[in-house]
């Protein structure tokens, strides 16, 4: 198994690039596929890790720049985004604005939500970040 296999989060920037080489499309139609898969069908982006923001008392705590929870499908699986970037991927979707790396550069998704996507989807599985026939070893 390669070392790119075994990693549990990539940047979404970084899903772009790898993804875009690895089908010899431009970034720009894998950022829109992404985004897309955000705000429409589900995928999980993150601007912060969910664990993180446990308070000892069992209260959300957020500081500094302004979150808010999204789910696109109504399943209850709220993802936390920056308001910013909820606003970009929103345009990115609707309004056919051009994916913007500055502003989608801290958000990340994690392998496990990737791959329920990619199921959900029915998009090829990635080759740089699961090895060829173990799909289901992400879940």
């Amino acid at each position: 198994m390669a070392l790119g296999h075994k990693i549990e989060s990539h940047k979404f920037w970084d899903v772009v690039t790898l993804w875009s080489k690895e089908r010899l499309e431009h970034e720009s139609m894998i950022a829109r596929a992404l985004a897309a898969g955000v705000i429409r069908d589900g995928l999980i982006l993150h601007s912060t890790d969910p664990k993180w923001l446990k308070a000892d008392d069992g209260k959300l705590e957020l500081r500094g720049t302004p979150y808010v929870g999204y789910d696109p499908l109504g399943s209850g699986e709220i993802m936390i985004l920056k308001t910013g970037t909820l606003e970009h991927l929103l345009n990115v979707v609707r309004a056919a604005k051009e994916p913007d790396k500055t502003k989608l550069a801290d958000e990340f998704i994690f392998r496990s939500d990737f791959a329920r996507w990619l199921i959900w989807s029915g998009e090829k599985w990635p080759q740089f970040w699961f090895p060829e026939g173990k799909e289901t070893i992400a879940l």
